[in-house]
């Protein structure tokens, strides 16, 4: 390709943090063959169908979670990866999760590697926190409603892993037991989540 249809490929990712939509290249007139070109020469990443990044963009926790937050609008990330984002365990999730409504269609994208959880409408709704990455957002539950999903999930997530992000949440000053047991109520774990604060307090 010439020089000017790469420069203004180049302007339409950097306008939008180093991602674009196909409409976006076709509503700057340019043709989308040129995005198969860019692929073949590993100046770019496919997200998912319609969606990329320029491959030479920041990369890192950060960007992987623009990805999840472009690739799935509803999605919300928790459990484990909220966990590791809050400094709750030591375990290194190797795939994000995410929570969606109960009735939502989600195509996942081709990466990151996402496992989705699909949440009732009124656990879904609850404790939802905002990050600012760049230009763009992403949704993620607070510390104390990851607590409670883990909670409902520990069969899952493991009793090791469980006990690890309780004593670290215990540990932290700015700790909100008002408003963990208020979590704990929404998700039907009131009684585990006192348990263990009677065993570690």
């Amino acid at each position: 390709m010439n020089k000017d249809i790469y420069t203004k490929i180049f302007n339409t990712f950097k306008q939008n943090d180093g991602y674009t939509h196909t409409r976006d290249i076709t509503d700057a007139g340019i043709h989308n063959i040129y995005l198969n070109d860019l692929l073949q020469e590993g100046k770019i990443e496919r997200i998912k169908r319609g969606l990329y990044r320029w491959a030479e963009a920041n990369t890192g926790a950060d960007t992987t979670l623009v990805d999840v937050a472009l690739a799935i609008p509803g999605g919300i990330v928790c459990l484990q990866y909220a966990l590791a984002h809050y400094n709750l365990t030591t375990a290194k999730p190797w795939e994000i999760s995410v929570a969606i409504g109960k009735k939502a269609r989600v195509k996942l994208p081709d990466y990151p590697p996402i496992r989705l959880y699909y949440f009732t409408p009124v656990i879904y709704n609850a404790g939802i926190e905002k990050i600012s990455i760049g230009r763009h957002e992403m949704k993620i539950y607070n510390r104390e409603k990851t607590l409670c999903d883990c909670m409902r999930y520990r069969k899952q997530i493991g009793k090791d892993i469980i006990k690890e992000m309780m004593v670290s949440y215990l540990k932290e000053h700015n700790r909100n037991l008002d408003l963990l047991l208020k979590y704990a109520k929404i998700c039907g774990v009131t009684k585990d989540i006192q348990t263990y604060l009677e065993i570690l307090m």
